[in-house]
């Protein structure tokens, strides 16, 4: 293994910057498993594409200062944003503020199985109205940006998160190829230990033995999603009525309500329900969509996505 020299950059060195719904959070907590890994106690902080970025700079060295105290003195610090891959500016921010030598691992998932999860994640939530096809066409063409930021923080951009060869290629412009890794999720959910040591090999760390077993995230779908969107917008101050109330309440309840009522009410809310399944005649129009990113994907990376049948039929 290669020696390495103590993170110190203000910033982290490590980011997974995609794709959402795709294993991020699994691997955020299996990476955040090694001793020389501190991956941040928020999961997506999105610090390096907010708007005001370089006017808070000090302001954010603070802030990720606070989800690195579990292991401050950790080689690698962490951030899986997964917006990340999609805003142009974040690729600039880390050039300019990354000190040592930053690596990005990105998980990628089957573009068609990814976008399905992404739009009956947000359909569960109460955040999509529309069927399938009419969601995916209606912002087809549209890259995400930090004024399209649902009130769970999220984005919609369905399509465009599965553009991984139209991303990845800013990537390996701007980065040498040794900084960067591409796992796939498939791979991660057959055999987590194997792929997980294949992170910390790239990263210059000895591998595990073990790894505590992770917990993927469940499939929440709402008795009363449109309830749950009324209380995330009010304690965001987005509902017009409501206004002069939110200026009556104190600021740190207003925070605490922000930060415990979405969990509250998803806890009481959610059903067992699964989301359906995808027809094959969607699966097939899906992967006509992504056809030409697809090729462009491989020839990239060098890699056959074998696990994607549905690109790997002939």
């Amino acid at each position: 293994m290669s020696i390495q020299i103590p993170n110190t950059s203000k910033f982290p060195n490590l980011f997974i910057p995609g794709a959402a719904k795709s294993g991020t959070s699994t691997l955020h907590d299996l990476l955040n498993q090694h001793p020389e890994i501190c991956m941040s106690s928020l999961k997506e902080p999105y610090y390096l594409i907010n708007d005001n970025f370089e006017d808070n700079i000090e302001k954010y060295i603070a802030k990720y200062k606070t989800l690195f105290k579990n292991k401050p003195e950790a080689l690698y610090k962490g951030d899986s944003s997964t917006s990340y891959m999609l805003f142009p500016n974040f690729i600039e921010r880390v050039k300019f503020n990354v000190v040592n030598d930053v690596k990005f691992i990105f998980i990628l998932r089957n573009p068609i199985d990814r976008i399905y999860s992404h739009y009956w994640y947000l359909k569960g939530l109460g955040s999509e109205s529309l069927d399938f096809k009419t969601a995916i066409k209606k912002d087809k063409d549209i890259e995400p940006d930090m004024s399209k930021k649902l009130p769970e923080g999220k984005f919609k951009n369905y399509f465009q998160y599965g553009l991984y060869g139209k991303w990845l290629e800013k990537f390996y412009t701007n980065f040498d190829t040794s900084q960067i890794k591409i796992i796939l999720f498939e791979d991660l959910k057959e055999n987590p230990l194997k792929i997980t040591n294949e992170c910390f090999s790239f990263l210059g760390l000895e591998p595990l033995h073990q790894l505590n077993e992770i917990k993927s995230n469940p499939t929440v779908i709402l008795k009363y999603p449109k309830l749950h969107q009324s209380i995330l917008r009010f304690t965001q101050g987005s509902v017009t009525s409501m206004k002069p109330l939110y200026r009556l309440v104190p600021r740190h309840l207003k925070n605490y309500i922000k930060k415990h009522s979405s969990n509250v009410i998803i806890k009481v809310t959610k059903t067992s329900q699964s989301y359906p399944p995808l027809s094959q005649s969607e699966r097939t129009w899906v992967k006509d969509l992504y056809e030409n990113d697809f090729i462009l994907l491989k020839s990239i990376t060098n890699n056959n996505f074998k696990p994607w049948k549905d690109f790997n039929e002939l």
